[in-house]
């Protein structure tokens, strides 16, 4: 199969494979989305194998210390009461294999048995690949890529409200997508914030006031309420909530670099408004999934001026390369960073509402 091919539909045809209970050689599994790697990872250890015998013929790697000894002993050893044997390998740099493997491995995997099931096994294929090389060229030919991103938006809705059923719940598509604004769009994340909510409701309905209540909101969010606070001048509600990502041991850079980003996406919201751009070209150009997200920045931005936002991405630098640069007291220059943003919204007039 050619590699353009393969890549492209790597995921359904693993997903195809699993149905159909034919398996290829290699897998490549990999990708930001835990949650279904996990799940589709699952699925070949009950479906490859026999679980009856999965002790002899399930093999688990870990690919930092393996050795090119280890693994060709584990393609070559045979399976036992079984057709195939699966062998994992987690975390294996299979791009830039350490000493010893780039001259066996293109051999081994051009060449796997047909008892074999090998699957490379990564959280993100890091750098880019060297195309010139035997083991790039013998990968193109022989290995199924599966590449599990995060979800679009409305495939996360509708997975919520499947996840919400389960649990004896529902929940309407406007509240799934503030789910996913306040939590994230982790699913291993959201499975988690489900139950939470499912569990509060007393109506069967899982509401905003319901999520509000007891869902732990991921750290976009919370600069995004952080910022809505200053823009209202409310500064004490927008110290109170640095003080509360402190405590909950974010780190200070991280936690400013995401103000930063966030000023910058409301800049962008901003240009995109007084160019009549719509929601699509804001995603676009922000590089978001979410059109919650994008109508919940439009919003923001229209309480803002030209002039505020870039006083506040001046500020932003400022800050950036202090917090950055000798040893500061880091949360008290946040603090200063916040007031002088509030001082210059009271400066340019603007009115306080909130969203």
């Amino acid at each position: 199969m050619p590699q353009e091919k393969t890549k492209s539909n790597g995921k359904a045809q693993l997903i195809r494979d699993l149905k159909n209970g034919t398996f290829v050689s290699l897998y490549i599994i990999s990708g930001e989305e835990s949650y279904l790697k996990e799940h589709y990872l699952q699925q070949l250890r009950d479906k490859v194998i026999d679980p009856v015998f999965a002790d002899f013929n399930r093999i688990e790697l870990e690919g930092k210390g393996l050795t090119p000894e280890q693994l060709t002993e584990a393609v070559d050893s045979y399976p036992a009461m079984s057709e195939k044997k699966l062998i994992i390998v987690t975390d294996f740099d299979l791009f830039k294999p350490p000493a010893g493997f780039s001259d066996m491995l293109p051999a081994l995997l051009d060449d796997l048995p047909d008892y074999v099931c090998l699957v490379f096994y990564y959280d993100i294929l890091e750098g880019k690949p060297d195309k010139r090389t035997k083991l790039y060229k013998t990968l193109q030919k022989v290995a199924c890529f599966a590449e599990f991103t995060h979800m679009e938006e409305r495939e996360l809705v509708a997975w919520l409200e499947r996840r919400a059923r389960a649990l004896g719940c529902s929940i309407a598509p406007e509240d799934a997508s503030y789910m996913i604004f306040l939590c994230g769009n982790s699913m291993t994340n959201l499975a988690g914030e489900m139950e939470k909510a499912a569990a509060h409701t007393t109506t069967g309905e899982i509401k905003k006031y319901n999520i509000d209540a007891v869902c732990s909101p991921v750290l976009d969010a919370v600069v995004f309420d952080l910022t809505d606070a200053i823009t209202a001048g409310k500064f004490e509600r927008a110290v109170s909530l640095v003080g509360d990502l402190i405590a909950q041991k974010n780190n200070e850079v991280m936690i400013f670099t995401t103000i930063t980003r966030h000023i910058q996406r409301l800049y962008a919201a901003k240009l995109c408004a007084e160019a009549r751009a719509g929601e699509k070209q804001l995603m676009d150009m922000i590089g978001s999934k979410s059109p919650y997200y994008a109508k919940q920045l439009q919003t923001a931005a229209r309480r803002v001026s030209l002039k505020w936002l870039r006083q506040a991405a001046s500020l932003c630098a400022q800050t950036d390369a202090a917090l950055k640069g000798s040893a500061v007291d880091r949360q008290k220059q946040i603090e200063l960073t916040l007031l002088s943003m509030a001082s210059a919204i009271k400066s340019n007039g603007m009115k306080s509402s909130r969203r």
